[in-house]
């Protein structure tokens, strides 16, 4: 048996006063503070004969660029493959906006550039603190922090997973996955905050001082903390969306973290295994550049009814931005520049019989339950929000059922059309068999 070695390392990637944050439609206004630090955590694990880093980011996503130029940068700092590094997201909705070519705020160059290299320096400190380590890995459940935001009292995914890594001087770092949009604070929060991630965190790191705690968020879908959609487009209050109640729920998952690591069992086998894979998933047929044209004239003229009947400011800017969207997909369709696919990658390791699948978007809860279904006794890290974001990806009874995340969320991630019914079980399907290859 190989020895695993391990190495972490942090960087700090709060934005500037003033920026704009990302996440809701409803926010009318920029950041006017910080409540805490965002950064770019990183994990670096090496066997000897393979190498990976997967970093956690305190944002609401990671495209295609940013990862390139991530990777390009790590492998001009490093010995690692460029292909072997993974950027999650955590998806906080109250950070700045990291991603082109969407419709959830406009990019600062100059942050997005420091980003790229405070992403690629944790990368770095890892790579550089590499020391032998055992694996433990514990698991409980919490049922009290992520709700089913489409069926009140549905199913989720309540697995909390834990990976502790266990170094000569104590615990080294401790990963925490677990599958709940972090959107305590709603579009009334100007203030930059890693939502209940921060409090689950921090509460972690001072029970086990010198760790670095990650989280790891996994198939959010249909997942937040216990409110529907449009109650954060309508910009309503709710009492609960407080920081108070984002400390609440951090420290009950923090409480079931920490019991799944006290309890964790040391994994036999660490040999680690890798593989990634480019995905070309498609689109439904992409109206023709007419029918985008007739669709900015309905956005713009229901943002002016809207405005004169005094609804919110998160409804009539979302037809707004609609029309927005709607004006460039004419563009691309009359320059003939759609894609009948978007262009992805999914990537799958193991660690012994642990073993860890990454998503590029927001999967439904019950894509993770089939690959733990199909891999059980074996334990599987969902990694949700990794290396790309495609934006929403439902199974196919939600194509029937409709709803926000089907019938309207592609437009915010500039997308011509919905993906096509059948995508996600698709991806399940090539990851599954990565799986078993490894």
């Amino acid at each position: 048996m190989r020895q695993l070695t391990a190495g972490t390392g942090r960087l700090m990637i709060t934005p500037p006063f003033d920026c704009e944050l990302s996440g809701f439609v409803a926010r009318e206004g920029r950041s006017r503070g910080v409540h805490d630090p965002l950064y770019a955590r990183a994990l670096v694990l090496a066997d000897g004969k393979e190498k990976i880093a997967l970093v956690s980011v305190d944002a609401l996503g990671v495209d295609a660029k940013l990862l390139a130029k991530v990777r390009e940068k790590v492998a001009h700092l490093t010995d690692l493959n460029p292909s072997s590094v993974m950027i999650s997201a955590t998806h906080t909705h109250s950070g700045p906006v990291t991603m082109e070519d969407i419709f959830l705020g406009e990019v600062d160059p100059a942050y997005r550039n420091g980003l790229i290299n405070n992403i690629a320096g944790a990368v770095y400190l890892a790579n550089q603190t590499l020391e032998p380590v055992t694996v433990f890995v514990g698991e409980e459940e919490c049922r009290s922090v992520g709700k089913n935001r489409r069926q009140k009292g549905g199913p989720t995914d309540a697995q909390v997973l834990v990976v502790r890594l266990q170094g000569a001087d104590g615990p080294k770092a401790l990963l925490v996955n677990y599958a709940c949009h972090p959107v305590v604070l709603g579009p009334d929060n100007f203030l930059v905050t890693a939502d209940y991630p921060y409090y689950l965190l921090n509460a972690l790191e001072q029970v086990y001082p010198g760790a670095q705690a990650m989280f790891m968020n996994g198939a959010t879908g249909d997942v937040n903390v216990g409110h529907n959609t449009a109650d954060s487009i309508q910009g309503k209050g709710n009492d609960r969306r407080t920081f108070r109640e984002a400390a609440r729920l951090g420290r009950i998952l923090a409480g079931v973290a920490l019991t799944a690591s006290e309890n964790a069992v040391a994994l036999s086998s660490v040999n680690l295994s890798y593989a990634a894979q480019e995905l070309s998933v498609p689109f439904e047929q992409a109206p023709t550049a007419d029918f985008y044209l007739r669709e900015v004239d309905t956005w713009k003229r229901q943002a002016v009814e809207l405005k004169q009947k005094g609804a919110s400011f998160g409804e009539y800017h979302q037809a707004e931005v609609w029309a927005q969207w709607a004006g460039k997909m004419a563009e691309l369709q009359q320059a003939n520049k759609i894609e009948p696919v978007i262009k992805s990658e999914v990537a799958a390791f193991s660690l012994g019989e642990l073993e860890f699948v990454t998503l590029p978007g927001e999967f439904f809860h019950e894509f993770a339950l089939m690959i733990k279904k199909e891999r059980a006794p074996r334990r599987v890290v969902i990694l949700g929000y990794t290396n790309h974001n495609i934006g929403y990806v439902a199974p196919e009874h939600v194509y029937d059922e409709g709803g926000y995340e089907v019938n309207d969320s592609y437009r915010y991630y500039g997308l011509p059309s919905p993906l096509t019914r059948g995508a996600g079980e698709e991806i399940v399907r090539t990851l599954l068999t990565m799986l078993k290859n490894l």
